[in-house]
């Protein structure tokens, strides 16, 4: 008995851990994803989306795609999933860098991670299509503003996948803490939930979570 009580115990213990607070009445999350990950696809699928949808306007959602990208001696990129990998990879970063509001990112996202994969398996603009951006604008991403872009994600990432050392890594409020990671794979919408609920401007009761 005292062992199956410990076990429930530490079962729990991860969700007692995170102390999330909102900054200005928001909560920022950020993502490290790749395009070829089956868990950013569950991620995104599974828990952001429920959780946008209850509690969108208290989000600042950010995406670094890149993954467990590294480059060789020359400096190139060598995607985790291949050379399908890093074009998507490329497309996602300029497709989000264009998009001017998260709703419209999120919506590509799940476009990106959802049957038939366009961007990775198909090497397709159809999901960039879908939420109004032309192909002109995002091969001129790709011409003028792509190294730039990928700087910003290899920085982004650096320290997370060091720390996290997972795909998607999930980060809240700039804190990289590999149990809110956790916490956020397992049940997102708990706890941005919970976060809220200690913030009385929001209006929402920790018996809502």
């Amino acid at each position: 008995m005292d062992k199956i009580f410990l076990s429930i115990i530490l079962c729990l213990l991860p969700f007692s851990l995170a102390n999330i607070s909102t900054v200005d009445g928001k909560i920022k999350i950020t993502i490290g994803t790749t395009a070829g990950c089956s868990d950013t696809v569950r991620f995104i699928n599974q828990q952001l989306v429920p959780a946008f949808e209850l509690y969108s306007e208290y989000l600042n959602i950010e995406y670094f795609p890149l993954g467990r990208t590294r480059r060789d001696d020359n400096g190139t990129l060598i995607c985790q999933f291949g050379v399908n990998d890093c074009w998507a990879n490329r497309l996602h970063r300029c497709a989000l860098h264009l998009l001017d509001n998260q709703e419209a990112q999120l919506e590509y996202m799940i476009c990106e991670f959802s049957s038939p994969y366009p961007a990775f398996l198909q090497n397709s603009y159809q999901c960039a299509e879908n939420v109004g951006l032309s192909i002109n604008n995002i091969e001129n991403c790709f011409a003028t503003d792509n190294n730039d872009l990928e700087s910003i994600s290899e920085n982004a990432s650096l320290i997370p996948m060091q720390v996290i050392n997972f795909v998607p890594f999930i980060t809240l409020n700039d804190v990289i803490d590999l149990d809110v990671h956790n916490q956020a794979r397992q049940d997102l919408v708990k706890l941005i939930c919970t976060a809220l609920s200690n913030d009385s401007s929001t209006g929402i009761s920790i018996n809502d979570c």
